[in-house]
């Protein structure tokens, strides 16, 4: 009768043990991480004589502006660690480009510009 009790005792154990192991993450949850910025707006105005794109983001973090031709040739880079960033586009010929923006985390988003 006691070899019963030990027998079901360890078997009780060992499940135990299992059940506790299947909810411990054996790797690493990357996609936990803080990561600061995130989604990022690109708006394109025209006040008086003077056109501009302005960048905006949720934190004041590293931020890497890069506007593009059609053929892919940079025409404007930037580097900004502000939340509103305006940047002049008068100097920029007639055309579609776009607005590349990718912080320190490699956070990249693209928004398409039309410049008249």
């Amino acid at each position: 009768m006691n070899l019963f009790k030990i027998y079901i005792a360890l078997l009780f154990t060992i499940s135990f043990s299992f059940n506790a192991n299947s909810t411990t993450n054996v790797f690493p949850d990357y996609t936990m991480a803080k990561v600061e910025g995130g989604p990022r707006t690109v708006i394109q105005a025209m006040t008086g004589a003077e056109e501009n794109v302005t960048v905006l983001q949720p934190t004041a973090t590293n931020l890497y502006v890069t506007i593009k031709d059609s053929n892919g040739d940079t025409a404007i880079e930037a580097e900004t660690q502000e939340e509103n960033t305006m940047i002049s586009i008068q100097s920029l010929e007639p055309g579609d480009y776009v607005v590349e923006t990718v912080d320190d985390y490699g956070d990249y988003q693209e928004f398409s510009i039309a410049v008249e």
